[in-house]
């Protein structure tokens, strides 16, 4: 047998309840009117050339990926994440070629110079 207890309930926790939703509403509400002004601005920088996108670190194929995203996500954040991963992968590219640059240098002959001898006249041939 189901035997069912109504217990009363103050009015504190019902103000609570109705609190707790009406800021859960506002989260939700403010929410998603970050991410349409956000979306706007990812349209504006979309009307940047690729030399203006590529000195803020973006390329065109980033604004379209940031734009497929939902209305109810920021577009922005789509953005950054994809610009710090090239700047990551940009940092491991320098690293490296600093690197092997170091490395060419040390495995180089160190040059000797030639002895001048009195009377002769040598040129010498220096590579740039």
């Amino acid at each position: 047998m189901l035997i069912l207890t109504f217990v009363p309930k103050s009015l504190s926790f019902v103000a609570t309840g109705v609190t707790r939703v009406v800021a859960g509403g506002y989260v939700g509400v403010k929410a998603l009117t970050r991410a349409l002004i956000h979306r706007r601005e990812v349209l504006r920088l979309s009307e940047l050339d690729e030399r203006g996108l590529k000195d803020i670190g973006l390329v065109r194929s980033d604004i379209d990926g940031a734009l497929t995203v939902s209305w109810l996500k920021d577009p922005s954040a789509a953005l950054a994440a994809r610009s710090s991963a090239r700047a990551g992968v940009a940092s491991l590219r320098r690293e490296e070629g600093v690197r092997q640059a170091q490395v060419k240098i040390a495995v180089a002959k160190p040059l000797t110079p030639r002895p001048v001898t009195a009377g002769s006249h040598s040129t010498v041939a220096c590579s740039a």
